[in-house]
C-alpha cells in the first residue's frame, strides 16, 4: 500500500518540486558562494577596502529582506513560478553587467541593489512551497532543497578562483551570470504551488496562523532574533574565510578549498539533521547543530594549522547546515502553513539582517585591526546567543487565539 502511495501523482509532483528548487537555489547561489574569492582580487585592481567591497554583500541582503516579506505574501496568493523566474533573470543579469563595473558605486548598484531585487524571494519562497507540500517528511524535504545552497559552496568558490586565474575576473562574472540563466531560470518552470486541499500539509494538531496573528506571537520574534545571529555568523565566515586564509600565505586555489569543505560539509548537513529533526525534534538538532558551529570558530581564535582549519571549517559547515533548516521547520511548525511566506519573510528579514551585518562589520574591523579575530570572536559569541533566543522561542506558549484548521 505504501508503495502504491508513492506512485500516485501527487507524491510524485512534490518530489518533483523539491528536485526543482534544489536546481534553483543552486543556480542563484552558485555565483554569490563565490564572492570572497572575488574580494581580494578586486580590492587589489581598484585599491577598494576589505569593508567597502563587503558592503555590497550586506546591501543586497538587506534589501532583499525588506522586499521579502512582500514577496512572500505575495507567493502565498499567486503562487512560485512567476516570482522565481523573474528572481533568476535579475539574478543573472546582475552578474552579466557587473563584468563591466569601473567605479565602487556600480558595484553597489548591480551586487547590491539589483542583486538584492532578485534574491528577495530565493529563499523563502522555495522554503514556504515545499513546506506546504510536506508534513511528516517535512525536514527531509527542507534539508534537500537548501542543500542546493551548500553544493554552491562546493563550486562556486573554486569555480570562481579558476575562472578567474584563467580569464580574469571581467569574464568569470559574465560566465557565472550566464550559469544563472541556465540552470536556475529553467528550474524556477518546475517549481508550483500544492493544490488546495492536498491533504500533505496538514496534520493533527497543526497551527495555521494568519501574519496578523503571527506578529503579535513573541515566538515569532524569538525565532527572528535566532535566525538573525544565525546569519551574521554564517556569513561572517562564508564571505572571510578565504581571505583568512589567503593572508596566511594560501594560494587563492587553496584558500578557496575552504569553501569547498565547508559545501560538502553543509550539504551532508542538511540531509543528516533534516531527517534528524523529523526523527528526534526541532529543537535538540538546532541545539547540537549551533553548539557545534561555536566551538569549532572558537577554535579557529587559536591559530591552528590550515589542515586543522580545514577540519573545523567542515564541522562549522555541518552545524550551520543543520540549525539553519532547524529553524525553517520551526517557523513552520509554531506558525502553520497558511501565511508561510509572508511569514517566513519576516522572519527571514532577521537572516538577512544578521547576514548583512557579519561580512561589512568583520570586514571593517579587519581594515581597522588588520585581523579576523575579533570578527570571529563576535561571530562565536552570536552563535550561543542565538541559541538562547531560539530555546525561549521554542519554549514560549503558544497565544490564546483561534488558530486551529
Amino acid at each position: 500500500m505504501a508503495n502504491k502511495q508513492l506512485l500516485t501523482p501527487e507524491h510524485r509532483s512534490r518530489w518533483a518540486v523539491v528536485a526543482a528548487s534544489f536546481a534553483f537555489m543552486f543556480g542563484v547561489w552558485n555565483p554569490y558562494a563565490g564572492f570572497g574569492v572575488f574580494l581580494p582580487v578586486l580590492s587589489q585592481e581598484f585599491g577598494w577596502g576589505r569593508g567597502a567591497i563587503s558592503l555590497a554583500a550586506s546591501l543586497n541582503l538587506f534589501i532583499g529582506g525588506v522586499i521579502a516579506f512582500g514577496v512572500g505574501a505575495a507567493t502565498d496568493r499567486y503562487g512560485p513560478r512567476g516570482i522565481l523566474a523573474v528572481s533568476g533573470l535579475m539574478v543573472g543579469a546582475a552578474y552579466l553587467l557587473a563584468s563591466a563595473v569601473s567605479a565602487l558605486w556600480q558595484f553597489y548598484v548591480l551586487l547590491g541593489v539589483l542583486l538584492g531585487i532578485g534574491m528577495s524571494g530565493m529563499y523563502i519562497v522555495p522554503t514556504a512551497t515545499v513546506s506546504r507540500w510536506f508534513v511528516r517528511q517535512r525536514g527531509l524535504a527542507l534539508g534537500i532543497v537548501l542543500a542546493g545552497l551548500n553544493l554552491a559552496y562546493v563550486t562556486g568558490g573554486p569555480l570562481s578562483a579558476v575562472l578567474i586565474n584563467g580569464v580574469g575576473w571581467r569574464t568569470a562574472y559574465l560566465l557565472l551570470g550566464g550559469l544563472v540563466l541556465c540552470i536556475a531560470l529553467p528550474a524556477s518552470l518546475f517549481i508550483k504551488a500544492a493544490p488546495a486541499g492536498n491533504g500533505l500539509a496538514v496534520s493533527a494538531g497543526e497551527t495555521s496562523a494568519t501574519l496578523g496573528e503571527a506578529v503579535k506571537d513573541r515566538r515569532l520574534w524569538l525565532l527572528l532574533m535566532a535566525w538573525l545571529l544565525l546569519g551574521f555568523a554564517v556569513m561572517t565566515v562564508a564571505v572571510h574565510m578565504v581571505p583568512y586564509l589567503h593572508d596566511r600565505e594560501l594560494s587563492l586555489d587553496l584558500a578557496s578549498l575552504a569553501l569547498t569543505i565547508y559545501g560538502i560539509s553543509s550539504l551532508a548537513g542538511r540531509v543528516l539533521f533534516g531527517a534528524t529533526a523529523d526523527r528526534l525534534g526541532t529543537r535538540p538538532t538546532f541545539w547540537f547543530c549551533a553548539l557545534m558551529q561555536a566551538l569549532s570558530l572558537a577554535w579557529v581564535l587559536t591559530g591552528p594549522s590550515p589542515s586543522v582549519l580545514y577540519i573545523l571549517i567542515m564541522w562549522f559547515g555541518l552545524g550551520a547546515a543543520g540549525s539553519d533548516t532547524a529553524v525553517v521547520k520551526a517557523a513552520s511548525e509554531a506558525f502553520g502553513v497558511r501565511s508561510l511566506g509572508a511569514i517566513m519573510g519576516v522572519v527571514g528579514l532577521g537572516w538577512r539582517c544578521g547576514a548583512a551585518l557579519g561580512p561589512t562589520v568583520a570586514g571593517f574591523l579587519y581594515d581597522l585591526r588588520g585581523s579576523y579575530a575579533l570578527p570571529f570572536g563576535l561571530a562565536s559569541a552570536g552563535l550561543m546567543a542565538s541559541l538562547v533566543f531560539f530555546t525561549l522561542g521554542m519554549s514560549s506558549p503558544r497565544p490564546s487565539t483561534n488558530t486551529s484548521r
